[in-house]
């Protein structure tokens, strides 16, 4: 009956539990299984839940939070009730667990599938016979032992090997029968022995020893399972070829790079073979062997992680890890199927990839140098070509003092406020007094106040921190302001800066300091600001649009930029050097006439050096010719929309005073606009002796007071 049996307690739990009541249940009464209830039916058990299910949850935070419907549910649970006699185990007999309901159906207890084994084995009633004969139908011998020693029971096949009669087997100790040390060593230390060769002048045996625990995991005896040497001798005589081949397997495994293991479809660990990784294992790999893998919470190694996700995905995995000791090492997973598709084992490569891993990130290291020294490079080129191409180039009297008054404050670190025209070279002239300054070796950062958006503006100045936006890059930005730190600041179309950030940038100018957006510490900047515009700044203090401190903070050095129509001496010089800077690049050879140097130097140029730029540029890419003519610039310039009539032509009179009245206006405006007589002449069409004597009849007519052109 099963009422006589050891029945245990079933612990319970509800689907809405969390993991962490069913570890600490196991825990505190030290129980293998916890069981499920149906949550309309309290006494209805649905399922049972492995302890080895919990242990490799116990460091994840998050699993140990989840319900309990959420876990690895065993639900092949079988039932029997308290009346049933031993034979009704024989088809629940291949169950893990059997759960024993009283006569009214509720759960009484369960027994484990090793219960029902040894209660079979040491139960003396005539019900089971049937086992006995079972059991003595097996080719090997069985001996169940007792703590002390005492044989409780055994198959006949066990008589049979240790030649004995069963009264006198029943009289001997285990340990005198067989080998004491290894007995003691399995009763005390609850060890598994296998494959242990016994001979002497009565038996020759191989033995295995397995401890019995009861439910709390106490040893309480021994199994012992003999087979006789002649017949394992003869197996192998039979297997040799297998052997052989193992042999020849082993060589060639110790010949690989790799460190092989093979596992079972279960993650229990059958073999290993191959290169040890030296300074990677923490623990004796002979002691592996036969167990699962997938429950080795020991620290330092990652096979269960592995084997896990070899098992849940059926296909090659590989994971890295780095062990206490610095060694790199990546593991290939490999599952290998049978024919019909089922895992049979599991095969684990592990190469030690430390020196690869060094060389990835001296590699990476040494990438970054490169970068960092091509950017080096490209910055100093950049610097030569801007220095050729950007040169101050001047002759006039007005740049000659200019130019004296900027070698004499870029000694300084003063803060410098450069003024004039759109297109004068307002940025040439603040890298001339970056270049003759105390910073030229640390960064010189240009920021255009005025093609920056206003709500990007803040942020590009300042940076920020990482996540201090939506949008902001994952690790943050330093911003300009620290970026040219220990160097100059360009701060172009400074007339453009929002009031807003007009605020920020004084407390910068006062404080040297800035904070982050997103930040709440205070970075001190050393940086020289130099700022440019072509407004006029006063005007825009009056009128409410720039705020005065700022604009007295700003305006310590001021620097005024004459535009290029009060410096027409440099013009020709400043044409010529784009002129052949635009023949190198573009590889041409052109030439321009004096009289082209003539109408150059005669224009008004609104656009300043950015447009005389531009317009060498345009006549070097587009010529035909290489000797450029006035004729070739004269359509490239921008008329002057001068009225020059007095009054419009609105009543007749005499066609003699008129052809005189309109010469009289193109002769005034020719020479208004070209200055020089000659190519006044070119654009009239006629002879300069011409232009020259009647230019002077007007200028005679002039000093009269008497009016040219249409009288009013």
């Amino acid at each position: 009956m099963v009422s006589n049996w050891f029945i245990k307690k079933v612990y319970t739990v509800s689907l809405e539990s969390s993991a962490n009541e069913v570890w600490n249940m196991m825990s505190r009464y030290n129980e293998r299984y916890v069981f499920v209830t149906d949550p309309e039916n309290t006494e209805n058990l649905l399922a049972y839940i492995r302890n080895t299910d919990m242990i490799p949850l116990q460091h994840d935070r998050e699993q140990m939070n989840k319900a309990v419907s959420e876990l690895p549910l065993h639900t092949n649970l079988s039932f029997v009730k308290q009346e049933a006699d031993m034979l009704d185990f024989f088809q629940l007999f291949g169950e893990e667990v059997v759960v024993v309901k009283s006569q009214e159906g509720k759960p009484e207890g369960y027994l484990h599938r090793e219960d029902i084994l040894y209660s079979l084995l040491t139960n003396q009633s005539a019900h089971t016979d049937w086992i006995r004969s079972l059991l003595n139908s097996i080719p090997m011998g069985i001996i169940i032992a007792d703590l002390e020693g005492k044989i409780e029971d055994f198959s006949s096949e066990a008589l049979r090997m240790v030649r004995v009669t069963p009264e006198e087997l029943r009289l001997q100790r285990v340990g005198e029968l067989l080998d004491p040390d290894v007995f003691l060593k399995v009763i005390e230390h609850g060890e598994t022995v296998l494959n242990y060769i016994i001979v002497n002048e009565r038996i020759g045996v191989l033995a295995d020893f397995c401890p019995i625990r009861n439910q709390q995991g106490a040893v309480t005896g021994a199994t012992i399972v003999l087979q006789d040497l002649p017949y394992i001798e003869k197996m192998a005589m039979e297997m040799e070829y297998v052997k052989n081949l193992n042999t020849d397997l082993q060589g060639i495994l110790s010949s690989i790079y790799d460190e092989i293991l093979v596992l079972d479809e279960n993650g229990i660990l059958l073999r290993y073979s191959g290169n040890l990784i030296k300074d990677f294992w923490e623990i004796n790999k002979e002691q592996l062997i036969g167990l699962n893998l997938m429950e080795l919470a020991h620290e330092g190694l990652f096979f269960s992680s592995i084997v896990r996700m070899v098992l849940e995905r059926k296909r090659k995995v590989s994971v890295t890890q780095e062990s206490r000791s610095g060694k790199n090492v990546l593991a290939v997973g490999n599952p290998i199927f049978d024919d019909k598709g089922k895992l049979e084992r599991i095969v684990i490569a592990l190469r030690d990839i430390t020196e690869t891993v060094l060389l990835k990130e001296e590699l990476l290291q040494a990438k970054k140098m490169s970068e960092k020294y091509k950017k080096e490079l490209e910055h100093l080129r950049d610097q030569q070509q801007y220095s050729k191409n950007r040169q101050l180039i001047y002759a006039s009297e007005q740049m000659e003092k200019v130019m004296k008054y900027i070698h004499k404050i870029a000694k300084t670190s003063s803060t410098v406020l450069l003024s004039g025209e759109s297109g004068v070279g307002k940025e040439v002239f603040a890298r001339t007094i970056y270049e003759l300054g105390p910073r030229n070796n640390n960064p010189f950062v240009k920021v255009n106040c005025g093609a920056i958006p206003e709500t990007l503006l803040e942020s590009e100045l300042f940076g920020y921190e990482k996540g201090a936006f939506t949008g902001a890059n994952a690790n943050g930005k330093p911003g300009y302001f620290r970026m040219a730190h220990k160097g100059v600041l360009f701060l172009d179309e400074i007339g453009e800066m929002p009031l807003n950030l007009q605020v920020k940038l004084l407390r910068v100018l006062q404080e040297r300091e800035i904070i982050p957006i997103g930040g709440s510490e205070v970075v001190e900047v050393d940086v020289q600001i130099i700022a440019a515009t072509n407004k006029n700044l006063e005007k825009m203090v009056e009128e409410g649009t720039f705020r005065e401190d700022l604009y007295y903070r700003l305006n310590v050095i001021p620097v005024v930029i004459p535009p290029l129509r009060d410096r027409s001496e440099d013009i020709p010089l400043i044409g010529l050097h784009f002129l052949q800077t635009f023949n190198e690049k573009y590889d041409r050879s052109t030439q321009m006439s004096q009289d082209a140097l003539d109408l150059l130097e005669s224009y008004s140029w609104p656009g300043n050096v950015r447009e005389l730029q531009n317009i060498i540029e345009r006549i070097v890419v587009t010529a035909d010719e290489d000797l450029i003519e006035a004729h070739h610039i004269i359509p490239l310039l921008k008329k002057r929309k001068k009225q020059f009539f007095k009054q419009n032509m609105n009543k007749i009179m005499p066609l003699k005073d008129a052809t005189r009245a309109i010469e009289e206006q193109l002769i005034k405006m020719a020479m208004d606009e070209f200055k020089t007589t000659s190519m006044a002449a070119k654009v009239l069409g006629v002879s300069q002796s011409t232009i020259s004597r009647k230019y002077q009849e007007i200028q005679e007519k002039l000093s009269r007071g008497e009016p040219i052109g249409f009288k009013v």
